[in-house]
């Protein structure tokens, strides 16, 4: 643990890079970040063709200095194949990232909204609170609370703001969660989109390219985190994107 110039605590996190490793003979990886060799050596590797199941940790960057908790970016990363027939990298996983944990919905009967107006007949369970997200038979998607109390709501739709609603009398539930300060046992992923990657996506690679030709396009941009095949002899080389980390403040 360190302070920074602010006097914030902050923490060097470990990354660890998930996937599948495939062949008859063992798999080996050389990975690069930002032009430094960072792991070198044989990892796990199945005897089998491919599979669905591909989440098995292959190297991790423990308690890295490129990436303490106050850090967010991107680096420079490179991966060779070596060995067997080939490596399906998947998901890459941080310790010290925020967490969140749902908290009791707050369940409202007998409720309807006309125009951005929510009028609760009867709330049976939780509490109801601005910023929890509302779902019920006719609510629209991405609706949630802006602000109000008692029984008479503002709410607001997003991309959209200014979108109006007529929900007649239901059951509608409103949902939120509470963040949580990160630790060093508990890994999440290392990226959720924030800040912006080279590609407006929330993957932890963007602009990929294997043995120099780039992959999107022709593919198109991911919704999440693509999983990339890489036979033997091959390279795949991308920007990792890590979002900020968290660790409680001292």
């Amino acid at each position: 643990m360190a302070t920074d110039s602010n006097g914030l605590v902050y923490e060097n996190r470990t990354l660890q890079f998930y996937g599948g490793a495939y062949g008859n003979s063992q798999v080996s990886l050389t990975a690069t970040i930002n032009g430094t060799t960072v792991f070198s050596g044989e990892i796990p590797t199945v005897d089998s063709p491919t599979s669905d199941d591909n989440n098995t940790l292959l190297f991790s960057l423990d308690n890295s200095s490129l990436f303490p908790t106050n850090w967010q970016g991107s680096y420079p990363m490179s991966i060779t194949v070596t060995g067997g027939n080939g490596v399906v990298f998947t998901n890459i996983n941080s310790n010290y990232m925020q967490t969140t944990t749902p908290i009791t919905p707050a369940v409202m009967e007998n409720s309807s909204i006309a125009g951005n107006v929510l009028t609760i007949g009867t709330v049976t369970s939780g509490t109801v609170a601005v910023h929890q997200v509302l779902s019920g038979n006719g609510v629209l998607g991405n609706t949630s609370i802006e602000s109000g109390s008692g029984s008479s709501w503002i709410v607001t739709t997003w991309p959209e703001p200014s979108v109006n609603q007529s929900v007649p009398s239901t059951t509608i539930t409103g949902t939120s969660s509470e963040a949580n300060p990160g630790n060093a046992t508990t890994y999440t992923p290392c990226y959720n989109g924030i800040p912006t990657n080279s590609e407006s996506t929330p993957d932890p690679r963007s602009s990929v390219t294997i043995d120099g030709f780039a992959q999107v396009p022709p593919y198109p941009v991911s919704h999440g985190t693509w999983s990339w095949w890489v036979p033997t002899g091959s390279t795949i080389a991308y920007n990792l994107n890590v979002g900020l980390g968290n660790c409680a403040q001292s």
